[in-house]
């Protein structure tokens, strides 16, 4: 079996705690890793429950969101019948949106000097695209 080396940045203090914790459990600290990948790879799940904490912004929101609700102001909402709806809805909306930004522009003869693009079109075939 072929080895590779993976390298992780870790606070000293965290290496230490880690150190002594994989002692007392009679293990070195290479092996709990090794052990721990195994059962990431082996499980595909990460055998601890991670909580997501919303920062601030995202917390506030969520607030709003639920004060909205339990008011039933929720005309700011879309309701969608089930999830294959709100799919749809979301792709299209990405489409849309997608468009807007990537509007089509004449490009100048000035902005193709300044990139470093040599475009195989003429610079009136590219203003067509």
């Amino acid at each position: 079996m072929d080895n590779a080396v993976l390298q992780i940045r870790i606070s000293k203090q965290l290496k230490k705690q880690f150190m002594i914790v994989s002692e007392n459990l009679g293990f070195t600290a290479s092996t709990l890793i090794k052990l721990f990948l195994a059962h990431v790879v082996q499980s595909r799940k990460i055998p601890f429950e991670i909580e997501e904490i919303p920062n601030a912004k995202f917390a506030k929101e969520l607030d709003q969101i639920e004060k909205e609700e339990k008011s039933g102001d929720m005309h700011n909402y879309i309701k969608f019948a089930n999830m294959d709806e709100a799919i749809v809805y979301m792709k299209e909306y990405v489409k849309k949106s997608t468009r807007r930004r990537t509007a089509k522009k004449p490009i100048s003869t000035k902005t193709l000097r300044r990139s470093s693009i040599r475009p195989k079109a003429s610079v009136q075939e590219i203003a067509t695209i």
